[in-house]
Formats: C-alpha cells, sequence, structure tokens
C-alpha cells in the first residue's frame, strides 16, 4: 500500500511541478532569444517540453538508485516530456496567430497552454509507468 501511496505522491508533485517548470521555461525561452528574433513555435514547444520532463524527473530521482537508472530515467522523462510538447503544439496549430511572441508569453493563452499540458501529461505518465515497473519488479523501496 505504501508503494501506491508513494507513486501517487511522486505523479502529484511531477503534475504540479511540471506546469510551473513548463510555464518558466516558456518565458525563459524568450529571455535568451533576443528581442529581434521571432523563433518558430517547434522551438518554444521543445524548451518546454524539456522543462516538464526536468521536473518529472526531479519528483520520480531516487539518488540511492545506480547512476544508470538515474540516467534512464531523466532520458525517459526528457523524451517524454519534449513528445509531449510536441503533440501539444500540433494539437494547438497556433501557426496562424501573427503576434507569436505576445501569445506565447502567457500560459493562459489558448494557442500556447496545450504545450504545458501535454508536456507534463506525457512526461509525468510515462515517468510514473517507469518509476512503477522499478518499484515493482526490482523492490527499489
Amino acid at each position: 500500500m505504501e508503494r501506491i501511496f508513494a507513486l501517487f505522491i511522486r505523479a502529484g508533485l511531477a503534475a504540479i511541478f511540471g506546469f510551473m517548470f513548463g510555464t518558466m521555461f516558456m518565458i525563459g525561452t524568450f529571455w535568451v532569444i533576443p528581442p529581434t528574433i521571432i523563433p518558430p513555435m517547434w522551438v518554444l514547444s521543445l524548451s518546454v517540453g524539456f522543462g516538464c520532463g526536468l521536473a518529472a524527473f526531479i519528483c520520480f530521482l531516487k539518488p540511492e538508485a545506480k547512476i544508470s537508472i538515474n540516467v534512464l530515467t531523466f532520458f525517459v522523462a526528457s523524451l517524454s516530456g519534449i513528445l509531449g510538447g510536441y503533440l501539444g503544439s500540433i494539437l494547438a496549430d497556433p501557426e496562424g496567430v501573427r503576434n507569436v511572441r505576445l501569445v506565447a508569453s502567457s500560459i493562459t493563452s489558448p494557442d500556447v497552454a496545450p504545450f504545458v499540458y501535454m508536456g507534463t501529461f506525457l512526461s509525468t505518465a510515462f515517468t510514473s509507468a517507469w518509476y512503477a515497473y522499478r518499484l515493482w519488479l526490482y523492490n527499489e523501496d
């Protein structure tokens, strides 16, 4: 029973931190890129997805595990977050928007919010599945 609670607590934290990190990485992308350059939306979806994946990795990190397991957890979380950010960009279809910089600077924009939602959802789901596999198969308490 305590394994199920551990899984649900980590997944809940990953969802909360995924929204926060995805938003921070989205806004941070425009702090790094010069104001004269308007980046394509796929760059924004990759940075948001990586932020969501990083949040999932931090929540599911077990410092006492082997380095190779933690590296694999990082890759699972990052790649699933990037995949979620990209799928969110396909769902949002913001290419018809004229002012991309204005739309992308607000998390409440209907054109950019699916990046964060899908990145958080997929990174949390895939990393939770990986964590559950490790927890039940290898008894990593």
